[in-house]
């Protein structure tokens, strides 16, 4: 009767591969799956980087216009933005503490959003004028 309710993992097994948060292993998940994509997609947009070099404006539209250099630049630009905002996302959960950790939480999730936002409106702004 008294060992009821009790568990029998001990209590390392029950903080095994759990943060702070208990998100420990997902996040770090995440922040090694995009890093690992942004490794050919860092090489595909230093390709195409140097291939628009020689162009003007127009000859960049009518490159952009076409739907695999247009969707490498938005995942390139998308993916890195994701990462970044996991890895200022630890940053600040180690190093900030108080009320200053929420306000800077929620501005790491509105400065990341409104860099993706500008970034595909650019895009966008230079494939349809």
């Amino acid at each position: 009767m008294a060992n009821v309710g009790r568990s029998m993992r001990t209590p390392l097994r029950r903080a095994r591969y759990l943060g702070s948060t208990h998100e420990g292993t997902q996040e770090n998940w995440r922040v090694h799956v995009t890093s690992v994509a942004l490794i050919p997609l860092t090489f595909g947009f230093v390709w195409l980087v140097l291939t628009l070099l020689h162009k003007d404006y127009n000859g960049v539209r009518a490159e952009l216009g076409n739907p695999l250099p247009a969707i490498l630049i938005l995942l390139f630009v998308l993916v890195g933005i994701y990462h970044m905002q996991f890895g200022l996302r630890s940053i600040i959960l180690d190093y900030v503490h108080g009320h200053a950790r929420e306000w800077a939480l929620l501005a790491n999730i509105f400065f990341s959003a409104a860099l993706a936002l500008t970034c595909v409106y650019a895009v966008v702004r230079i494939i349809y004028p």
